[in-house]
């Protein structure tokens, strides 16, 4: 049974305490799990509960580690994800260097002195450094995954998940409004059945924030329409964003697609269905 976990959830920085407890304060980390292996798309803080629960096995899968982008925040949990402190553990990552630029680089450069005591290269796991595929599908612990560049600062990739008898997209940081990027999404994305889409602002806030690479809820509503989605998970919440606030934003979604709901950590979607 192969199913999608959600370990963080928060845009832009983590967030703490009673007014973010049920969605959760750690950025952006999730797992597509497996009999075969570990898919994990970002390494946000929430990843470190992920290694926690990892750790506790005696004999590892193997893990292969996604990332969106390399802003801090989707990288802010790796060097505390314990599976890299065991030799008996192999972890692959894997990046385009169209959108990433030279990210083994920098993955090693931001897990070493004088950020971290020790360096990535020498923590302890078997560690590979892959490019995505230039063209075409990668096919990978039963999973058929695509990306596709969405609009964001400095570049982002979606993803796609074909697993079982459902499709998973995931889009965690987003801005709509370029048309090039959003008719390659459309396409890209149609038809998913579950749809995991950036929704860090309100119609209100959005103003204030143009430009800064995220949608709100309503333009994640219109791309689920769009794309014939019959889920929508909303993410990417604003680190200033309370809970109370995030139900009311999650409420204003549903009243125009019912099939929506907010990730929050401890999610669980089965995709063999």
């Amino acid at each position: 049974m192969a199913r999608l976990t959600v370990y963080g959830a928060r845009g832009s920085f983590p967030v703490f305490g009673d007014a973010y407890r049920r969605y959760g304060g750690q950025t952006s980390c999730f797992a597509v799990e497996n009999d075969q292996g570990i898919l994990v798309i970002d390494a946000g803080t929430g990843i470190r509960d992920l290694g926690q629960q990892l750790n506790e096995l005696k004999v590892l899968p193997p893990i292969t580690i996604l990332f969106t982008h390399l802003h801090l925040d989707h990288l802010l949990g790796l060097a505390a994800f314990k599976p890299l402190l065991r030799r008996d553990a192999k972890i692959t990552f894997m990046g385009d260097a169209k959108v990433h630029g030279d990210w083994p680089r920098v993955l090693q450069g931001l897990i070493s002195a004088p950020y971290w005591p020790v360096d990535l290269i020498h923590m302890g796991a078997e560690l590979s450094f892959t490019p995505l595929p230039a063209k075409g599908p990668l096919a990978l612990y039963g999973h058929e995954i695509r990306s596709c560049p969405i609009s964001h600062p400095q570049g982002c990739l979606g993803y796609r998940i074909e697993s079982g008898k459902r499709s998973l997209v995931i889009a965690t940081d987003y801005e709509i409004g370029e048309e090039m990027f959003d008719r390659g999404f459309a396409a890209f994305a149609k038809g998913a059945d579950i749809l995991v889409h950036d929704a860090q602002y309100t119609p209100d806030d959005y103003g204030a924030h143009k430009g800064w690479g995220h949608c709100t809820w309503q333009h994640a509503v219109e791309t689920a329409e769009r794309v014939g989605s019959k889920e929508l998970i909303l993410t990417s919440h604003d680190p200033v964003r309370t809970d109370e606030a995030v139900d009311r934003l999650l409420a204003a979604a549903r009243a125009r697609f019912p099939k929506s709901a907010a990730a929050t950590p401890g999610m669980t979607l089965d995709l063999s269905q």
